[in-house]
């Protein structure tokens, strides 16, 4: 007795001729044969000669191993087996439709969702802003934000964890399978608030600032580090703190309400919270300027949104530097140089 196929091992026959010999173009055609009923017609439709209709369909009904149309008086039928293979293809062709649009999408950066690093120090006054712009124009993204050091943010780049990462390049070197997109060179300012008797000063001595309250953030902080490295390359003597807080918040908090002077960066300053109510005095601190930048593997592409999303930290950060002296609140005027300040 001859042994009948089972249905399982019929379709597990097929599974494996169609990735090999199944054509797209093919499928077109039988979809545009059973909207129209007619070779003749879908020949029309799609540019081709009524032969290579012909061909496409006895193609497909060769890969499938049934037939699909019967021939009739006034043009074609499907078949039964045409009957209940039209609607899978039709969900693949709507699949097609949708994939296509989705990448789309992806494309102009409407929708999608992005992951990047940062230090916290960069992060508190430029991405807040930058993000705002993105969002306002793509609010079907999604951004995931990380803040670590910077060692701990390029190994991430490296695992490919994030797309890239605001640094500070004084604290890393980029190696060579990095592309370093520069955004700003960041400084290091005192910060008083807008009515102390200092803030409208144009030239102060450092013996004097010496004289005045301080919060400082604590010693075991790296933004300490930073101000104590900064001011011995300076050859002037840390200031003797009053408080030491180590959230920026209460450092700039005590700044605003308690009458005492701080530290802070440049772009903080800019735009931080408060900052209509905070200035940098005009003490030069210059030798702390160090580039911030938008760090990426050079092996990939950036995603379309982390394109546009780098694109407004430059614009962010350019209005930043183009800001004039004393013109909108919370830009930063240039203070006079070290020399000059010192002999205030």
């Amino acid at each position: 007795m001859p042994i009948v196929p089972t249905p399982t091992s019929a379709a597990d026959r097929l599974m494996q001729r169609l990735p090999r010999h199944l054509k797209m173009s093919e499928l077109r055609v039988f979809m545009i044969v059973l909207e129209h009923r007619s070779f003749r017609r879908a020949a029309a439709v799609l540019h081709l000669t009524q032969p290579a209709v012909t061909r496409a369909i006895a193609g497909l009904e060769d890969t499938l191993g049934v037939r699909l149309f019967d021939r009739i008086a006034n043009g074609v039928e499907p078949t039964v087996h045409g009957r209940a293979f039209a609607p899978r293809i039709a969900a693949v062709f709507d699949e097609l439709r949708r994939a296509a649009h989705e990448l789309t999408l992806v494309s102009s950066g409407a929708t999608g969702r992005l992951r990047l690093g940062t230090v916290p120090m960069p992060a508190i006054p430029l991405l807040p802003v930058a993000l705002e712009r993105l969002l306002g124009e793509q609010p079907g993204v999604q951004v995931s934000v990380l803040e670590e050091r910077e060692t701990e943010l390029v190994d991430r780049l490296r695992r490919r964890d994030i797309e890239f990462a605001i640094l500070r390049l004084a604290l890393v070197d980029p190696a060579g399978d990095l592309r370093v997109d520069t955004l700003y060179d960041e400084r290091l300012c005192v910060v008083a608030a807008r009515d102390h008797p200092l803030a409208a000063r144009t030239q102060i001595g450092w013996p004097e600032l010496l004289e005045q309250r301080w919060v400082l953030p604590p010693p075991d902080c790296l933004f300490h580090d930073h101000v104590q490295r900064t001011l011995h390359q300076l050859d002037l003597p840390m200031p003797r703190p009053s408080v030491e807080a180590i959230a920026i918040n209460v450092q700039f908090g005590m700044v605003l309400h308690a009458g005492v002077l701080g530290f802070g960066m440049r772009s903080q300053i800019s735009f931080a919270p408060g900052r209509d109510f905070l200035v940098p005095l005009a003490i030069d601190l210059s030798t702390s300027r160090s580039r911030v930048a938008a760090v990426s593997l050079k092996s990939h592409d950036p995603s379309p949104l982390a394109r546009q999303l780098i694109g407004h930290l430059r614009a962010v950060s350019a209005g930043q530097r183009g800001a004039a002296p004393g013109g909108v609140p919370g830009t930063v005027p240039e203070p006079a140089p070290q020399g000059a300040a010192a002999g205030g």
